[in-house]
């Protein structure tokens, strides 16, 4: 996701920098009249020269299997301070990305709610929204 909707800091947390765009790739099937399969997905962060060392899982919380579902991507990286990698001194990031999803005829039609936390204290919360689009193959 490369644009937000908004971003809050939380209070008392350091300041926030720059967004770096986040990707989500989800793979899912339906045979005939049955609910869809998820088959695969994926949460990934762009590269960038302020973060090193991303990790990434997405879960699916709940669905319908026809027209909604629930997931949850957490990413976690470090991020170099000062937005660059000069010193090599970093600090940790973990996000927690809840995403409502509604399967529509011009695609899946996503909002997402970010919990973001720097050296494992509260940081700031997200939001966004995106129609993600069928890719073939």
């Amino acid at each position: 996701m490369e644009f937000l909707d908004s971003i809050e800091r939380e209070p008392g947390a350091a300041k926030v920098g720059t967004w770096t765009a986040k990707t989500y790739r989800l793979c899912y099937q339906r045979l005939g009249d049955n609910p869809f399969q998820l088959t695969f997905s994926e949460a990934g962060i762009d590269s960038n020269r302020k973060i090193t060392n991303p990790q990434s899982s997405m879960s699916l919380l709940s669905t319908d299997g026809r027209t909604y579902a629930t997931m949850r991507a957490q990413l976690h990286f470090d991020e170099y301070h000062n937005g660059n990698n000069f010193s090599g001194a970093t600090f940790p990031v973990d996000e927690t990305t809840r995403l409502q999803c509604e399967i529509q005829p011009d695609g899946m039609h996503v909002i997402g709610s970010v919990r973001g936390t720097r050296d494992g204290e509260p940081w700031f919360r997200a939001y966004w929204h995106a129609v993600f689009v069928h890719v073939p193959g």
